[in-house]
């Protein structure tokens, strides 16, 4: 984690978050798209949510963990909108957390490594975390242990290998390969990551590095379970290239934004 020791403030005065940013007004129409934190297990939040406001596609946001098969949890809500994800680290837990999520019908669902058309948006995703094993992002790439899950396995001995392949910890570990991948693509309006910006005291300037050369407007991530708006907070200035956002455990954020000074 970035070792920078700050505290986040809490809800601004206009509003508590999970009121305001983090819920749909009655009067208000669909939400073109729900981002949700990371259920661990726990898709009641995401169903019911999706039931009343019935939005053209969600994305969940990592640390995912489904019980059974992804699209079994969410077999209520299939017919109702397109699901989204990314990965986070406790994806990769157990065999089970990864089998649940991987061997889904919904595996092709998994935004990392791409930029998407999802309603009307053009949405980037990076799953997984930073881990200093594999790449400390503050370091250049020339300094990574492993610029890439190939470089990785061909360093292990068979016997080491998961299925033949690197450990199933690090696949959800970001590799520098991961993270170039996406810089070379072209533009995109939204970047969802399981990792926070620089502004949150766990960040990583990397993560808004990403988003700037996206031309990214709006940034959402999950992964430390509290409901973040940076600009509303005053942990990031209202002038930034993009507007950023945390989602916490339980809770969703809808976009755009109903208007409540917020846009």
């Amino acid at each position: 984690m970035n070792a920078a020791a700050r505290s986040i403030p809490g809800p601004s005065a206009k509003g508590d978050l999970e009121d305001a940013q983090f819920a749909n007004a009655p009067d208000q129409p669909a939400p073109k798209l729900m981002f949700f934190g990371d259920p661990h297990g726990d898709f009641e939040p995401v169903i019911a949510a999706v039931e009343r406001y019935r939005p053209e596609a969600i994305v969940l946001l990592g640390d995912l963990q489904p019980r059974q098969s992804l699209h079994i949890e969410l077999q209520p809500i299939l017919d109702r909108t397109e699901v989204w994800f990314i990965h986070g680290n406790h994806d990769t837990d157990s065999d089970a957390d990864y089998d649940h999520l991987w061997g889904s019908e919904l595996a092709d669902r998994n935004l990392h490594g791409r930029i998407v058309s999802i309603a009307g948006y053009r949405v980037a995703g990076l799953g997984g975390v930073f881990r200093s094993k594999i790449w400390d992002p503050r370091r250049p790439v020339g300094e990574a242990a492993f610029v890439s899950g190939k470089t990785m396995r061909q360093s292990m001995r068979p016997e080491a290998r998961w299925r033949d392949g690197i450990s199933r910890k690090h696949r959800s570990s970001i590799f520098p390969d991961d993270y170039q991948e996406l810089f070379g693509r072209q533009s995109a309006d939204i970047l969802v990551t399981h990792e926070a910006p620089a502004a949150h005291p766990h960040g990583w300037r990397a993560i808004d590095d990403l988003a700037k050369m996206l031309g990214a407007r709006l940034l959402v991530h999950g992964h430390h379970h509290e409901n973040i708006d940076y600009v509303g907070q005053g942990l990031m200035d209202a002038s930034a290239p993009f507007r950023a956002f945390g989602v916490d455990k339980g809770s969703h954020l809808r976009w755009p934004l109903d208007e409540r000074g917020l846009t």
